[in-house]
């Protein structure tokens, strides 16, 4: 069997060949990692030889995204011109060998400097950490880049493989400070914030660091801020009144950084106590995880703190029961086992996603016969549906109305039952060409779909669609729901998650085309690029 291949893949007769070389010099790259990826279809992973080729075999026919990655180099797809945008998918039909696929990596930027104390003594054993801003659940947000560092013995740290852009960077020193401050159970330890370069808490207010293609910026030196630690107290209490067990996780406002590590949390004691230390100054939410489920998903419960320099007691979290959905799947034309309703994920997506969110999005997988039940729900959310290859899904009703697109409250303890959700296979479909006014074929542009309706730009929206011209010219936009109001626009820069972004899409709308699908209707459109 192929490496990387799962073991309920079938196997296909279709091979990919290439090579991974250095971008600057051409040189090849040994031990590169190339991840072979299509929705539905395949996931694979081979490693390049001495010479740095690669071999995929046994695969699929279908649509690839290929990415290749290695230490020190920029990750990158196949295709992939800007690093904030997406590559260019590989076309393979059943049973072809596609060979002489090049993907070139460029070598990893640098960001390296210096971490120091109030008094200009290096810090040892800070973790650093750099961040960009990406599009990600609909806003821009920071998250994680390159490879998180700890100070050394200097307070020096060294942050490679970095694409070109700006970042933000960020150290935290997770040990507060005996003896700094901490005279009785209403004083506060004095610790170290988080803190961005050049020496603030507050990322809105941090300096962005410019790094070019393979370029190193030195002399990044910033030193932590001392501010007081509070400790959070209280108890976790439910409605029998027994203790949980679990986890409190205190979330700063706007949610957890991936890769920071900066949420703090803290076991719920057996009599339902918690105690949180060194918080330093700002707005958090404690979100309580249980230990164990119920038969109705088990308990939820959260509260809202704000931690301005003082310890904070007596802190209550009320547990109660999560609701359940029940519903069932079934196709369009009424016909048992039109496909296997154990492939049909439902899920649910909180009307305001929070990154990092304890627990993350419930999800259930529908039985046999087509019955589910998602358990766990605590907040407003509207259900997401993942079909079987080749099914979309065309409405979902509660009593008879249709809530496909509309939030759904879910009441503590509470049953939603009576779900219907509808999957077709007469979904449309857009496809075509992107041509630049010399009426070249572009490769490197993005097709955006999106309805003219505001109230439809939604995080995740089942209405808004992106695609990229494949390795022949031609993109491919499958599953859209029937409309007479979409707005269609080839575009060049898109970064990746940015088609969520309503400012974005409002910055489009007048300059796209009037687009009508009708249910099934497939459309064929040559797109021209617009500036």
């Amino acid at each position: 069997m192929q490496p990387g291949a799962s073991a309920d893949q079938p196997l296909g007769t279709a091979v990919l060949k290439g090579v991974v070389v250095a971008a600057d010099t051409g040189a090849p790259i040994r031990r590169a990692q190339v991840r072979a990826v299509a929705a539905g279809v395949d996931n694979r992973i081979a490693t390049t030889d001495e010479q740095g080729r690669f071999e995929l075999r046994e695969l699929a026919g279908g649509r690839y995204t290929l990415t290749a990655s290695k230490g020190g180099f920029v990750t990158l797809q196949y295709g992939q011109r800007r690093p904030s945008e997406r590559g260019t998918p590989v076309e393979l039909a059943a049973g072809a060998t596609l060979e002489k696929i090049v993907i070139g990596l460029p070598r990893g930027s640098v960001i390296a400097g210096r971490v120091v104390d109030e008094f200009g003594d290096p810090l040892t054993g800070a973790q650093v950490q750099v961040l960009r801003y990406v599009f990600m659940q609909g806003a821009r947000r920071l998250i994680a880049a390159g490879t998180g560092n700890r100070t050394d013995d200097q307070g020096s740290f060294r942050v490679f493989g970095l694409a070109p852009g700006d970042y933000v960077v960020s150290a935290t020193l997770r040990e507060d400070r005996p003896g700094q401050g901490q005279r009785g159970d209403d004083e506060p330890a004095t610790g170290y914030a988080p803190t961005y370069f050049p020496g603030t808490t507050n990322a809105a207010d941090a300096q962005r660091v410019s790094v070019g293609l393979g370029q190193e910026a030195n002399g990044i030196v910033f030193g932590l801020s001392l501010a007081p630690l509070s400790r959070v107290s209280g108890r976790v209490v439910t409605p029998a009144g027994s203790a949980p067990g679990g986890l409190v996780m205190a979330v700063p406002a706007g949610g957890l950084t991936p890769g920071m590590g900066n949420g703090r949390g803290a076991a719920v004691r057996g009599d339902g106590t918690f105690e949180l230390p060194g918080l330093p100054p700002g707005n958090y939410t404690l979100q309580v995880r249980p230990q164990g489920r119920g038969e109705d998903g088990g308990l939820a419960g959260s509260t809202a703190i704000t931690v301005g320099g003082a310890n904070l007691t007596n802190v209550s979290i009320a547990l109660l029961p999560t609701a359940t959905a029940i519903g069932k799947v079934e196709a369009d034309t009424g016909v048992a086992n039109a496909f296997r309703a154990a492939q049909v994920r439902i899920g649910a997506m909180p009307v305001q996603p929070t990154q990092g969110q304890f627990g993350g999005n419930m999800q259930a997988r529908a039985d046999d016969d087509g019955t589910f039940e998602l358990r766990g729900l605590a907040a407003p959310a509207t259900l997401r549906v993942s079909t079987p290859s080749g099914w979309y899904l065309k409405r979902i009703t509660l009593d008879g109305s249709d809530v496909t697109d509309t939030p759904i409250a879910f009441e503590p303890g509470g049953k939603v039952s009576g779900l219907r959700v509808v999957l077709t296979a007469a979904a449309a479909s857009l496809s075509g060409s992107v041509r630049d006014d010399k009426s070249q074929v572009l490769l490197d542009a993005t097709v955006v779909v999106f309805p003219a309706d505001e109230t439809k730009w939604t995080y995740s929206s089942r209405f808004i669609h992106t695609a990229r011209p494949d390795t022949t010219g031609r993109f491919e936009l499958t599953g859209l729901p029937a409309a007479t109001d979409y707005r269609v626009l080839a575009v060049q820069g898109m970064e990746d998650g940015q088609v969520f972004d309503p400012e974005f899409l409002a910055s489009i709308r007048d300059r796209a085309e009037r687009l009508t699908l009708g249910e099934g209707e497939a459309k064929t459109l040559d797109l021209r690029l617009r500036q």
